[in-house]
């Protein structure tokens, strides 16, 4: 399963972890999450995208307090894409109206969106059709 995560960048080293731990996660921007470690952001945001829309799950993951931008972004672009949106914690910044998208599932912990099966009723996923 690919999994692609999505948070501040201050969390990379969790994502690394997990994916230390034998997570598939598919997220190339935890590896050039510090400071001027990104030499090319038109890449890096192209990148992102076409990580997320790839993914078979995208974990989203906030704190109170905090403001997400580009997870965001890599989240439309996966739910536009089939791909089921995972959150884990809560901010001001992930609007409420998203709970009501049948691909996007709250869970109250990163250990159980990591190991929930994927779901199999994901719309748009695989068809290349559109």
């Amino acid at each position: 399963m690919k999994i692609y995560t999505a948070s501040k960048t201050k969390h990379a080293y969790m994502w690394r972890d997990w994916r230390w731990n034998g997570f598939n996660i598919i997220s190339t921007w935890i590896d050039e999450s510090g400071k001027g470690e990104s030499n090319d952001l038109e890449d890096l945001t192209i990148r992102c995208i076409e990580e997320s829309k790839r993914a078979d799950i995208l974990i989203l993951y906030c704190e109170p307090g905090e403001v997400l931008k580009g997870a965001l972004i890599e989240a439309g672009a996966a739910l536009a894409s089939g791909t089921e949106v995972r959150q884990v914690g809560s901010c001001d910044s992930i609007s409420k109206v998203f709970h009501s998208h049948p691909l996007w599932k709250v869970y109250p912990a990163l250990d159980m969106a990591f190991n929930d099966p994927i779901s199999i009723n994901q719309p748009n996923k695989g068809d290349n059709s559109k």
